[in-house]
C-alpha cells in the first residue's frame, strides 16, 4: 500500500508540473517535487499514507507567465534585471539600439515639417484663385468668356494641388508615427508586476527578430492540483477549497477559478486550478512549484 502511495503522488507530481496548461518543462523543480513528495510518502506510516490519499496533490504555479522577445533586428544596448530582480508593471527590462530608427524618425519629421508648409502655401493659393474668380464673376458681361474660364480653372486646379498635399502630409505624418513606434518598441517593458525567471541573452548582443530577452512570471500566484474521477460531484467554478503547504507550515484558502474539459485517459484526473486568498503576504515567499494538499471545503 505504501509503495502505491508513492507511485500515486509521483504521477500526480509529475503531471501536475509538465502538463496542465504547456507550461515550458521545469525540469529542475520537477525533480525536486519528485524527491520530496517520494520521500514524504516513503516515511510517512501507512495510515498516514491513505489519509494523504484524500487530499488532493497541487502545484503553486503563477497567474501569468511571458517571455520578452525582440521586436526587429537589432543590438541589445542595455539590459536592466537579473534573475530573481521583482519589477513593476510598465518598468525598463531591456532596451535596443535605436540610433537608426532616431535617424528614421529625424528624417520623417522633416519631410512632414515639409509637407505642411506646403499645404499651407497652397491654401493660401487656392484661397487667392477662389477670390479672384469670384471677382471675375461679377464682371460677367464685362470680361471675355475666356478669362472668366481661365480663372475657374485655376482655382479647381489650386483644389487639386491641395488634396495632393493633404495626402502626401497624411503620409509624412504616418511614417513619423511608425518609427515613433519602433522606438517606443525598442523598450522591453514588463507587462505585468512580478520576478525575472530568466535571463537568455547579454547587453551587446545581436538580436534577430523573435528572439528570447528575458522570462517573466507574475507575482498573482494559483495552484494547479488534480481531481480523481470518483471526487469529481465537487468540482465547480466557485468552489472553496483548502490549500496546505505542509513543509512551509502554511494553510490558505482559495477558489477554483478554471477547470479542464476532459479527464486524462491515463490517470483518470481533472486538472483544475484555484485563486489563493490572500495573494500577498506569506503566499509571496512560496516558490513556484511548490507542491501542496487541496482539500474541498464547505462554505
Amino acid at each position: 500500500m505504501r509503495r502505491a502511495a508513492k507511485r500515486q503522488w509521483l504521477a500526480l507530481a509529475g503531471a501536475l508540473v509538465f502538463g496542465a496548461n504547456g507550461c515550458d518543462a521545469r525540469e529542475v523543480a520537477a525533480a525536486h517535487v519528485a524527491e520530496r513528495v517520494a520521500s514524504r510518502a516513503s516515511e510517512e506510516p501507512v495510515a498516514a499514507s491513505a489519509a494523504a490519499a484524500e487530499a488532493m496533490v497541487g502545484v503553486l504555479v503563477p497567474v501569468a507567465e511571458v517571455v520578452l522577445t525582440a521586436p526587429e533586428f537589432a543590438r541589445l544596448e542595455r539590459i536592466e534585471v537579473q534573475v530573481g530582480d521583482r519589477v513593476r508593471e510598465g518598468d525598463v527590462v531591456a532596451a535596443l539600439d535605436v540610433r537608426e530608427e532616431r535617424h528614421e524618425l529625424a528624417a520623417a519629421t522633416a519631410a512632414w515639417e515639409a509637407s505642411k508648409a506646403e499645404l499651407e502655401r497652397l491654401e493660401l493659393e487656392l484661397q487667392r484663385a477662389r477670390e479672384t474668380r469670384s471677382d471675375t464673376e461679377q464682371l460677367e458681361g464685362v470680361v471675355s468668356g475666356a478669362e472668366l474660364r481661365e480663372h475657374r480653372y485655376a482655382e479647381k486646379l489650386a483644389a487639386a494641388r491641395k488634396r495632393s498635399a493633404s495626402a502626401s502630409l497624411r503620409q509624412q505624418r504616418s511614417s513619423v508615427e511608425d518609427a515613433s513606434a519602433k522606438i517606443v518598441e525598442a523598450q522591453l517593458r514588463a507587462p505585468f508586476a512580478g520576478a525575472i525567471s530568466r535571463r537568455y541573452v547579454d547587453a551587446g548582443a545581436t538580436l534577430e527578430l523573435g528572439r528570447p530577452v528575458v522570462q517573466l512570471i507574475s507575482d498573482a500566484r494559483l495552484v494547479r492540483f488534480a481531481v480523481p474521477e470518483a471526487r469529481g460531484e465537487a468540482l465547480r467554478l466557485g468552489a472553496a477549497v483548502r490549500v496546505e503547504f505542509v513543509d512551509e507550515g502554511l494553510t490558505v484558502t482559495g477558489e477554483v477559478t478554471a477547470i479542464a474539459p476532459e479527464i486524462d485517459a491515463g490517470t483518470r484526473l481533472v486538472f483544475a486550478e484555484a485563486r489563493l486568498a490572500p495573494e500577498d503576504g506569506p503566499l509571496q515567499a512560496l516558490r513556484v512549484g511548490t507542491v501542496c494538499k487541496v482539500e474541498f471545503v464547505a462554505r
